[in-house]
Order: C-alpha cells, then sequence, then structure tokens
C-alpha cells in the first residue's frame, strides 16, 4: 500500500473515531470540552499527517515519531493533550502498513523492533504532551530519573509497555501486538456495514468500553468508578435508537468523566479496518 494512503488511512480513522456522536465522554463533533475544543482535536489529526506519512516509508523510529507527532501540536498552538494515546497506537500501525506481510504479521516486529532510543522519545513525547497514566513501580512516566536507569538496563519501548499491561489499555495493546484491536475492527466492519458508519463507530465504542473498564478512568477515579462506567455502557447499547447513549454522554460530561484510552483504541480499529478495506 502507498505511503499516501496509508497516512489517509491514519488520519481518517482519527477524524472518524473523533467526529462520531453520540460517543459518552469524549469530545465529539456535537460538543466540546470545558478546556479542549473539537477543533483543536481536527488541528491535531491534520497535523499528524506528515508523521503518518514517515512512518509508512519506514524513515524514522517509532519513538522518535510519535514525539515529532507531539511537537507538532505545539506549531500549530496546541497546549493540551489531545491524541497522544492515538498515537501511539496509529504510528507503528502505519509502519506495520508500509511493509509487504499482512498487517499481524508486520506489526510484531514493528514492535519487537523498537530499542532505547524509541523508549527515550517516549518518555519525552510523553512528559511533552502531558499525558495521563496509571503509576507504575518501574520506570514509571512520570519519573524523570528513570531515564538513565532506562538507559542503562538497554529498555526497549516494548519492554516499557509490557511493564504497564496490565492497567493501561494502550500499553496492553503494544504488549499484544494490538490483539484486541484486530478483535475490534472486525466488529467495526460488522456494525457499519448494519448500522452506518456513525452509529456503527458509536456502537462498537460502547461495545469496548462495556467490555473492559477504560484505563484513563481508572486512572483519575479508580477502578470502581471504571467498572461502574462500562455497566452504563452495557446499558447503553441494548439501545439502537442511542438515547441511552445520548444520556450517558451528558451524565460523563457533567461528572468529567473521560473514556478516552477506549477512543484511542477505536481510533487503532478503525485504521486496521480501513486497511482492510472498510467502505462506508
Amino acid at each position: 500500500m502507498m505511503a499516501d494512503r496509508i497516512a489517509q488511512n491514519a488520519q481518517l480513522s482519527m477524524l472518524l473515531e473523533l467526529s462520531s456522536s453520540p460517543k459518552p465522554g469524549n469530545i465529539d463533533r456535537c460538543h466540546d470540552f470545558g478546556d479542549m475544543s473539537f477543533q483543536q482535536f481536527v488541528i491535531s489529526a491534520v497535523s499528524a499527517y506528515p508523521i503518518f506519512r514517515r512512518a509508512a516509508l519506514g524513515e524514522v523510529g517509532v519513538g522518535a515519531l510519535i514525539l515529532e507527532a507531539v511537537k507538532a501540536w505545539r506549531e500549530w498552538g496546541l497546549s493540551g493533550n489531545t491524541h497522544f494515546g492515538s498515537l501511539t497506537l496509529l504510528i507503528p500501525l502505519a509502519m506495520a502498513a508500509g511493509k509487504p506481510g499482512t498487517l499481524e504479521i508486520e506489526i510484531k516486529y514493528a514492535l519487537e523492533s523498537t530499542n532505547v532510543a524509541d523508549a527515550v522519545d517516549f518518555y519525552r513525547a510523553f512528559d511533552l504532551a502531558g499525558a495521563r497514566v496509571a503509576d507504575v513501580g518501574k520506570f514509571s512516566l512520570k519519573d524523570k530519573t528513570a531515564l538513565d536507569a532506562l538507559k542503562t538496563q538497554g529498555k526497549t519501548l516494548l519492554d516499557l509497555m509490557k511493564l504497564s499491561k496490565d492497567h493501561d489499555l494502550v500499553a496492553r495493546e503494544w504488549s499484544t501486538a494490538f490483539q484486541r484491536s484486530f478483535h475490534l475492527s472486525k466488529a467495526l466492519g460488522e456494525n457499519v456495514s448494519r448500522y452506518g458508519l456513525n452509529c456503527g463507530v458509536v456502537r462498537t465504542f460502547l461495545l469496548a468500553l462495556s467490555e473492559v473498564p477504560d484505563s484513563l478512568i481508572q486512572a483519575k477515579f479508580g477502578e470502581k468508578v471504571a467498572h461502574k462506567v462500562s455497566a452504563r455502557a452495557a446499558l447503553a447499547l441494548e439501545d439502537e435508537g442511542l438515547l441511552t447513549a445520548s444520556n450517558l454522554d451528558r451524565e460523563l460530561l457533567m461528572e468529567d468523566i473521560n473514556p478516552g484510552s477506549t477512543a484511542d483504541l477505536i481510533a487503532a480499529s478503525l485504521f486496521i479496518a480501513l486497511t482492510k478495506g472498510l467502505r462506508f
């Protein structure tokens, strides 16, 4: 697949995830957050296009590209964290899509090929983005002194992700070669075929949220709240008209509860589906 098409698929996956509504608790085309707007997320997605293209061409390591993508936000005047999780998933997927093998095989190779420099760049990107994750005891992304130990022990970016796999959805995808994203991409294709593009994306989001509690919610509010939101998403999924999802969206926004990690998984699933031929 040509690099331009791969970059288009990655950018489109971000925009489709972003604009689908009602996507409970997340920014979409119908509402902003108090401190961030829908338009800022659009700018973030557009700024990532050249990075995705470079990933598809295999020009630079994954860590350097994630750092470059975060720096691109600042060039457009963005100061907050818009798409850090999505970039962390989509950049290696774009790299894999640029290789001759199947996406399932090439993504494993891309992840296993990471090195210490990728890990160091990821630390820097995380700090610059102001991202939020649950804390870990060793090589915590919140610990600026961990960089020296990281270099000394030769830890790769994949090594770091494996340390966080039990409490971070994005890290878990890295640690399992995107197993859940591939699973969700199949559900996405079925839902889009049955319900149309917008409702298909929303229903896949609700499915993902109902199946596994969101790690961003858990990091901010604790495990009990995260499980409660998943239970509410399961109830919303039973309503084909999505009225229950709209009500849940309003409630989560009022409570400042944002299932952002689940949104990142949907972006990755959309990319996989688009790469495999999903059309609307």
